[in-house]
């Protein structure tokens, strides 16, 4: 099935530039402003705005790349249930994946996965949550870790795999410590707002955990003193080790040690860990079966 009219038509309306369109394409400007001329003729209609820096969807348009991504959409899952009716054959899987912890999850299981399903070929790719969400709707991931409040969803579908806790970690030097725990499963609750004086590791606003920060504290009615943010969880956790500062640290990432005094807060503030793919995608039976060792990994972690 050649669907390359559809996909050129939808790489110029994401770049908005017919130049970059054709770079991404690997194919000449000239040639690509072909095709989209005798589509148009054909269809007796402009489907673009055009002008130098910014070309815009008509409403034909919108029509048009709207119809062309279901119809790839349907292609897609169309190949995998005919794959899924064969005995053999190499398949590709390609899997989205928060830096971190996305890949002591993918290290942890795919030895498992490679032995049930040995000529399926899977394809991770680091980036943050929102970026994945974008690729996810375009159809240019199939699956992808996420981490994120309910609040923070989009129309893709949501398969949940843990609701993790999130913990506040302060140095052992820290006047309240002699009050924590070294380990956060036998953490104290306590009042953030009893740290309101202290300095602050926050995360990045690039991540879903800044919303959820931002509520805390927010809630806890006071502005932190912030020392500096950063992206990892892990980096987090270190700064407190080093008697830098306090931080809000995920569950998976608030590891034991005698360096650092962990509290739970009031409420249990949580977020939800998930796999999520295309609504309504079809899944193919490597798929389900990463799906079910995820769940497992997830269980126990």
């Amino acid at each position: 099935m050649d669907t390359r009219q559809l996909e050129y038509i939808i790489q110029i309306s994401e770049e908005r530039s017919i130049t970059k369109a054709a770079e991404k394409l690997f194919v000449t400007q000239s040639a690509l402003n072909q095709q989209l001329q005798k589509l148009e003729n054909e269809l007796g209609i402009a489907l673009f705005v055009r002008n130098r820096s910014d070309w815009q969807l008509t409403p034909a348009g919108e029509i048009y790349v709207r119809t062309a991504r279901q119809i790839l959409n349907l292609k897609k899952d169309a190949y995998s249930q005919i794959e899924d009716l064969k005995e053999s054959g190499s398949r590709r899987i390609s899997l989205g994946l928060i830096p971190e912890r996305g890949v002591n999850m993918f290290t942890a299981i795919y030895p498992e996965f490679h032995r049930t399903f040995p000529d399926t070929r899977i394809e991770p790719v680091e980036c943050n949550v929102r970026t994945m969400q974008n690729l996810i709707t375009k159809n240019e991931l199939d699956l992808g870790l996420i981490t994120l409040m309910q609040s923070q969803k989009d129309e893709n579908t949501y398969l949940h795999m843990k609701d993790e806790e999130i913990f506040l970690a302060v140095p052992v030097s820290h006047a309240l410590a002699h009050l924590g725990s070294c380990k956060s499963e036998d953490a104290p609750e306590i009042s953030l707002s009893r740290f309101s004086a202290d300095p602050f590791i926050l995360i990045t606003r690039r991540s879903t955990m800044y919303q959820l920060e931002e509520a805390l504290f927010s809630q806890a009615v006071f502005q932190p003193q912030v020392l500096f943010s950063t992206s990892s969880n892990v980096s987090k956790y270190r700064m407190v080790l080093a008697d830098v500062g306090c931080a809000l640290l995920p569950e998976i990432f608030a590891q034991s040690d005698p360096g650092i005094r962990y509290f739970r807060l009031e409420g249990h503030p949580s977020w939800e860990v998930t796999m999520c793919c295309r609504k309504n995608a079809y899944l193919s039976h490597a798929e389900e079966y990463f799906l079910e060792l995820c769940r497992a990994y997830w269980k126990h972690n």
